[in-house]
């Protein structure tokens, strides 16, 4: 029984070490960069590569040491993406390193769609088919033709701090769609891609003389610290709204009552009223393909601490 009870033990022991190495990969420290991805949430994100030759969170450098930035692109979504990626740090230039001047140095990127792939199993209910996304991917590599390090850094106690900063740069259009039915109360099921804006809409419908009044709240809700431009990047917090409810005319307003022609100012949410007026010929059900397009750019930013030991031991 002894025996066995060590045995026990030394596994448990074993589990703990693995899954604590798991866990430790690229950790990160809260507010900056680190670990896996929400690309399946977003549709795009990314994350740094690995290794021995590679900047990471939480690394520490050796001045002179070469180094490269590998970033790791997934693309949750049915269409491919392209775009742009820049990095720099926040070491002056003349301790080399990164360029720190304005966007930093940068590349585009192309990444190609996701992929659907079925799966067919066999259980206690018999045969069933599932589905199963897998993102496309892309790496990215800096430098192009040579390897960075820094130098000429002055003896420090402690590892000089620095931060890796990233940033990725697309053009997002998507589209969230459904159905709904007048006359009946039932909630439209909305359907969309992973994208950086969610989209959620609610009805309420309202009896007329020749048939009904469909109201619609449009609820659009980041789902990441992520930021929002126009789709030409040159304002911030904007993005192309448009609904339709083919094929009839619906109009939009803002919860204060301004008319929505276009283009939306949007920061971490934004609630959209929408109305439509319906004629119904007898007391037939009849359904509507809803359809809301948005059009926008999309900036995901992330920073990464690292350390430069500069004394010579």
């Amino acid at each position: 029984m002894k025996g066995l009870k060590y045995i026990v033990i030394i596994a448990i022991l074993v589990v703990l070490v693995l899954v604590s190495g798991q866990t430790g990969c690229e950790g990160g420290i809260p507010g900056f960069g680190g670990g896996g991805t929400q690309a399946a949430k977003t549709g795009i994100d990314y994350s740094l590569n690995t290794g021995v030759d590679y900047i990471s969170s939480g690394k520490i450098l050796q001045q002179g040491e070469t180094f490269l930035v590998g970033v790791h692109i997934e693309n949750y979504d049915k269409q491919a993406r392209t775009g742009q990626i820049c990095i720099r740090d926040n070491i002056a230039d003349n301790f080399q390193g990164i360029s720190s001047q304005g966007d930093g140095e940068c590349q585009f990127f192309n990444v190609e769609a996701a992929e659907i792939v079925k799966k067919e199993t066999t259980g206690l209910m018999g045969k069933q088919i599932t589905e199963e996304r897998r993102p496309g991917v892309s790496d990215v590599y800096f430098p192009q033709d040579k390897e960075y390090s820094y130098s000429g850094l002055p003896s420090l106690l402690k590892p000089y701090d620095g931060i890796l900063t990233v940033s990725l740069k697309y053009r997002q259009i998507s589209q969230a769609t459904g159905t709904l039915t007048a006359p009946g109360m039932e909630q439209p099921t909305i359907s969309q891609e992973p994208a950086p804006i969610a989209v959620s809409v609610s009805k309420a419908i309202h009896k007329r003389q020749d048939g009904y009044k469909i109201d619609l709240d449009v609820l659009l809700q980041k789902q990441q610290q992520t930021r929002i431009f126009s789709s030409d990047f040159s304002r911030e917090n904007v993005s192309y709204f448009n609904a339709e409810l083919v094929p009839e005319t619906m109009s939009c307003l803002t919860t204060t009552g301004e008319p929505i022609h276009g283009m939306i100012v949007i920061e971490n949410e934004k609630l959209i009223k929408c109305s439509s007026l319906v004629s119904l010929l007898g007391e037939a059900s009849q359904s509507y393909p809803l359809v809301i397009t948005l059009d926008y750019g999309v900036d995901i930013e992330k920073s990464y601490p690292f350390g430069i030991e500069t004394q010579i031991k």
